[in-house]
């Protein structure tokens, strides 16, 4: 049974490791920037210079002069929002290179190739050690088969093997397997917490939170079990009840000690152990104004829009409610808290993320659900064969209505060769028409109802803003701007039209455009609208008429001050009625700082 349980596991390290590897290694050697640099520099300045002084590793990658680094903190060090966790389980590896650099002379001061190889290699151990714990954790519950497809479909189904692979000098890999062991160390708990597990389970959270600060969520896990204990033994068994308290105080040494070589590291750099709020700004988290829908639908990098696939992570929770519902509650109280947490973040689309990053360590949990999920959908297939058949026929069906639909509309050629990539995106284009598009339902339905709008536009309007963060719109809506159009605009516009110097679009009477701000209260703004013609153009927000302007024939800039009660969180409506006008722009000015930025 032992040598059988070796072989299955030794073949998934095969199936799950041995791609990635070949792949990542058969690719150049990763150019670092962003993150990336920010997690080497802790990485490189505690191994060569002994200190979190990053002001030479910022200036070798070429960022000592950005706005966020060119003014040292309170303590002469400069800032990074970055942690020191990931620097920890890379050290090892990196440890390993340097020697192997010294002893060829290709040391390159600690940021040679193969400094920056053996990180790469680092990840792709953890995230590999990750899934073989997760193999682990599944292997009591569900059939080998179901364990070994759960494992392949987290690696290759989600934003995992990007991490792996193609970015893998980033915290996710370690985030994940850190998750993946706390996990284990806890599902494998027998009559209680014992005190060597709670002290495992402590560590191990305890690094993970350095690697992600908002791992600290993943304690809930076992504080609520140790919790429960407590409350179900009190009086039958006072002894259960003692050893529960134990096991929370061992739990939260062991994390404490764990956590401190980031509380040394905020000490060094900002001149305190802890931070009273994020280091990325005091709004960055906004408890009060989650963006849910935004952070599980938008094509802005939101989780199932991206990862489909985790749709069945998040399912195969009702089965197990059944089948465990202790456990499972357990963890769906984490999965939530930790979603609600993603889409509180300012920037709940992770930056420049692949899917939405910041799900690393849910994933071990939604593994649970996901080999839930394929065991149903097993079983119903075992029970009622014909139910393949007619998934099949109805995806066969489906596509051949939307050819045909194409055919009728002349979308395609009656009489000639047509390439398949125009078929599909056709298709495609028509079921976005027609129904949304599936990955985002039912947000986008929710979006239509609302805005009267069709649903395809949630794709393109959705994750869009005037100011918010990075790559926002600068708080203009330029008609003549791929950017804005058709993102933001709906009904009452004409088409693109030339206009003295500029692009104009203009008003069929009443012309509504979209205007999204932050999830914070809005300021007061002004609202320039430049625009020309005749007659006058009257300006509504969110159905209040906010000003009315003559029109000239040379283009003007026409301002309105907007109070601020007129404007709403999140995604705001200006209507522009007028009997002849174009319109170039809308310009959203905010007069003063307290908006989101």
């Amino acid at each position: 049974m032992r040598e059988a349980a070796r072989a299955r596991t030794l073949w998934l390290a095969l199936v799950v490791g041995l791609p990635p590897l070949v792949v990542q290694w058969a690719g150049p050697v990763p150019r670092l920037d962003a993150d990336a640099v920010e997690y080497f520099a802790h990485l490189r300045s505690i191994y060569y210079d002994g200190d979190v002084s990053f002001e030479n590793e910022f200036e070798h990658f070429g960022i000592l002069s950005r706005w966020d680094k060119v003014r040292p903190t309170g303590t002469g060090l400069r800032r990074t929002n970055f942690s020191v966790g990931p620097a920890i389980l890379w050290l090892p590896f990196y440890a390993t290179a340097d020697a192997w650099a010294r002893a060829t002379g290709t040391a390159e001061d600690g940021y040679s190739a193969a400094h920056i190889r053996a990180v790469c290699l680092g990840s792709l151990a953890y995230g590999v050690a990750g899934l073989l714990l997760v193999g682990r954790a599944l292997r009591q519950r569900v059939s080998w088969a179901v364990t070994f497809w759960t494992a392949f479909v987290l690696l290759y189904g989600t934003f995992l093997f990007w991490y792996l692979v193609h970015e893998p000098v980033m915290s996710h890999a370690g985030s994940f397997f850190l998750a993946a062991l706390a996990l284990v160390l806890w599902l494998e708990r027998r009559e209680g917490l014992s005190t060597g597990r709670a002290a495992a389970l402590g560590l191990a959270l305890g690094l993970a939170t350095c690697v992600r600060w908002q791992n600290a969520i993943l304690l809930v896990v076992p504080a609520a079990g140790l919790a429960l204990d407590w409350m179900g033994r009190r009086r039958s068994d006072p002894a259960a009840r003692r050893g529960a308290l134990l096991g929370a105080g061992v739990l939260g040494a062991a994390f404490l000690v764990a956590v401190l070589p980031q509380l040394l590291v905020f000490k060094s750099i900002f001149g305190a152990y802890l931070l009273p709020y994020p280091v990325q700004g005091r709004d960055y988290v906004r408890l009060d104004r989650p963006a849910l829908l935004e952070t599980f639908f938008s094509s802005r990098h939101g989780l199932l829009y991206w990862t489909p696939v985790l749709w069945a992570g998040f399912l195969g929770f009702l089965p197990l409610l059944r089948r465990e519902a202790r456990t499972a509650g357990i963890l769906l109280l984490a999965v939530g808290l930790m979603s609600y947490t993603n889409a509180c973040s300012e920037d709940w689309w992770a930056g420049g993320s692949y899917s939405n990053r910041r799900f690393d360590s849910v994933l071990p949990m939604l593994a649970l659900g996901l080999a839930a999920s394929l065991e149903a959908l097993v079983a119903a297939v075992r029970r009622r064969p014909s139910w393949v058949a007619l998934a099949v026929g109805v995806g066969l069906g489906g596509w051949n209505f939307l050819f045909m639909e194409q055919y009728r509309r002349n979308a395609i050629p009656r009489d000639d060769t047509v390439s398949f990539a125009r078929v599909a995106q056709n298709n495609a284009d028509l079921l976005g028409e027609i129904a949304g598009t599936p990955v985002a339902w039912p947000a986008n339905w929710l979006f239509a109802r609302r805005h009267r709008m069709a649903a395809d536009r949630y794709d393109l309007a959705v994750g869009k803003y005037l100011f918010l963060r990075q790559n926002n719109l600068g708080g203009v809506i330029d008609l003549g701007d791929d950017r804005s159009d058709p993102a933001l605009l709906a009904e009452g516009w004409t088409g693109r039209t030339s206009c003295e110097k500029a692009i104009c679009r203009g008003v069929e009477s009443q012309a509504r455009v979209l205007a999204p701000l932050g999830g914070d209260a809005p300021d007061t703004m002004d609202l320039t609208v430049r625009a020309g013609g005749s007659g006058t153009l009257s300006v509504s927000v969110n159905g209040a008429r906010v000003g009315e302007f003559p029109l000239s024939a040379p283009l003007r800039d026409l301002t309105v001050r907007v109070p601020a009660w007129t404007w709403r969180p999140g995604i705001n409506e200006v209507v522009l009625a007028a009997g002849d006008a174009v319109v170039d722009k809308l310009v959203f000015t905010r007069t003063s700082t307290s908006t989101s930025r």
